[in-house]
């Protein structure tokens, strides 16, 4: 049985809730980022992952919500970082907003965030060359024919950190639409790691757990008996269309 599922089909419009000032229709087309239109919740057709809620919202959720999203918010990576990657939340309308509240966060009933995701990525060919400079240099200058294993690994970051300083980091921003009515969340993306990612950080972000929409799911939500949902165990996946060529 899969894990999740993706679809194709416009983006569901939002029921309204006279509380709060924006909708989503109202909001502006997202900026062009490194030459790349980013799409997501706010544009046409697209494909998404489908979630469900596991479990109940908390009392007064709303503030709470804003208070854990901003513990989570994204971080702009250094170029002295040890790791390579980071990622955290961003406004869905803006990658550049960090600066997020309550009217950026909640739109109707849907709380809608964009998972920021930055990374280094300095070309391996460029590390070697200019590692190979830095070496010859540091040889000439301590009058030796070759340098320790431990001297190698510190030289290296130091290139890495140095090349990082000359270069911007690449940027990924994955809209993730929830409705709080329903408790369904999409994400657009489709791959499995960033899923993982998505549904790890969703979890530590919120205390909440997410079930990947499928058959099962639907029949734990249809409220089947225990009888019936036992069939479940014995069901095989079945591909219902095939290729013709």
């Amino acid at each position: 049985m899969p894990r999740w599922v993706t679809v194709d089909e416009p983006t569901p419009s939002s029921p309204p809730r006279p509380s709060c000032s924006r909708a989503p229709a109202q909001l502006s087309t997202p900026p062009y980022i490194r030459g790349e239109l980013s799409v997501g919740a706010f544009q046409g057709s697209i494909s998404y992952s489908k979630f469900h809620l596991q479990g109940e919202l908390p009392d007064n959720f709303a503030s709470g919500f804003v208070r854990r999203i901003k513990n989570r918010v994204f971080e702009p990576l250094s170029p002295d970082d040890e790791s390579d990657r980071r990622w955290g939340w961003c406004s869905i309308q803006d990658p550049f907003d960090l600066e997020l509240d309550s009217e950026k966060i909640f739109f109707n009933s849907y709380l809608n965030l964009g998972l920021r995701i930055d990374r280094w990525a300095v070309p391996k060919p460029l590390i070697k060359a200019n590692f190979a400079e830095a070496e010859r240099a540091m040889l000439e200058r301590k009058g030796r024919e070759r340098l320790g294993r431990k001297e190698k690994e510190e030289l290296k970051v130091q290139v890495v950190r140095k090349l990082r300083r000359q270069l911007l980091p690449t940027m990924k921003v994955i809209d993730l639409s929830w409705n709080l009515e329903t408790g369904v969340i999409r994400y657009w993306n489709r791959s499995g790691k960033m899923i993982d990612l998505m549904a790890d950080f969703f979890e530590k972000t919120f205390s909440l757990k997410l079930m990947p929409h499928s058959a099962y799911t639907i029949a734990l939500r249809a409220q089947l008996s225990e009888r019936e949902m036992k069939h479940f165990e014995t069901l095989d996946p079945a591909v219902f269309h095939a290729s013709v060529g």
